[in-house]
């Protein structure tokens, strides 16, 4: 007996690899998306929305609702700043694809925060959220809604590293760069997290020849997902472009795909040249039980990537 298909919430910032992520989860069987939120990262809020919305036309998924976030930091002293985009990645609109149509449906009038609460209270069962983005979204949220973090079965967040360093600067990863306190937030929230960083992240990808045929499918997103993949070729250099958000997906419908160890997460926050770090306390507390901290976080060390590539071209072939 099949089993029955995971509800799953997903927070993003859509650039290229964001949409190459919602359109796997839109199309998989094994998740059952409940809302999809929106935050500035990639690009800015206006655009992310935009985005999703045209992505989620593109997988045939209208009556999913997104609900725009926040458009820059959210805590104390970054009020008046705005996030640091990445615009140079994804093309100034995003996906790197500025002359395709956009979505003419306007998002869910709920703010982000709103969207998850009102859909954590009432579901049956706790909902796993997929954390594609920088974390002010969330951060909000825990700290509006604390009594419904019970409701998060757990939180499979693309951020940081444990041993890769940054990709924003030599010590941060882009996710947690933007808004380093709202990643303190939330992995100090007491809530169940996978670690998805760029240890794994940079291992996932298609070959050319799986490039060609989820480009020529047939399918109603081909186009759309054939022009991103294109450009991710064009963008990098790459024949074979990476999947980078969309192995966050793959692994949460296949957990087994990863290598996972428990280890304390802190976040950086004060560092001249370390601030939004991922601090990865990689001492065994059996060894060491005077100094090592508790885990709060399973940190992916590794991830078949073939298994993972290979869901991603499958799902969205057929």
């Amino acid at each position: 007996m099949p089993m029955p298909p995971l509800p799953v919430l997903i927070d993003c910032d859509t650039g290229v690899d964001d949409a190459l992520a919602l359109l796997l989860a839109a199309r998989s069987p094994s998740l059952d998306i409940l809302g999809v939120t929106c935050v500035a990262g990639n690009i800015g809020l206006v655009a992310v929305v935009s985005n999703t919305l045209t992505v989620l036309d593109a997988a045939q998924r209208p009556e999913i609702p997104v609900a725009p976030g926040y458009d820059r930091p959210l805590l104390a002293g970054f009020a008046n700043s705005e996030f640091e985009n990445a615009s140079h990645v994804h093309g100034e609109d995003g996906l790197g694809l500025p002359d395709w149509p956009r979505s003419s449906r306007p998002p869910d009038p709920r703010h982000a925060i709103d969207l998850i609460a009102e859909i954590l209270a009432v579901a049956p069962e706790p909902v796993t959220l997929i954390a594609l983005a920088p974390l002010t979204n969330l951060a909000g949220f825990v700290q509006r809604h604390p009594a419904l973090l019970p409701c998060i079965a757990r939180i499979v967040s693309m951020g940081g590293s444990a041993f890769s360093g940054g990709n924003m600067t030599a010590a941060a990863e882009f996710n947690i760069g933007c808004d380093p306190e709202a990643a303190a937030v939330v992995y100090n929230s007491g809530v169940p997290i996978t670690l998805y960083g760029l240890d794994v992240f940079r291992q996932v990808t298609l070959t050319p020849a799986e490039v060609d045929l989820l480009e020529g499918a047939g399918q109603p997103w081909s186009p759309l997902l054939g022009g991103l993949l294109r450009y991710v070729q064009r963008r990098f250099g790459q024949a074979k472009p990476g999947l980078g958000d969309a192995g966050t997906v793959a692994a949460t419908i296949l957990p087994e795909t990863l290598t996972i160890h428990p280890h304390r997460v802190d976040i950086e926050l004060a560092g001249t040249h370390t601030r939004g770090m991922t601090v990865v306390d990689r001492r065994v507390a059996s060894k060491d039980a005077h100094h090592a901290a508790p885990p709060n976080a399973d940190v992916a060390y590794a991830i078949d990537a073939r298994r993972a590539a290979r869901l991603f071209v499958e799902t969205l072939v057929e």
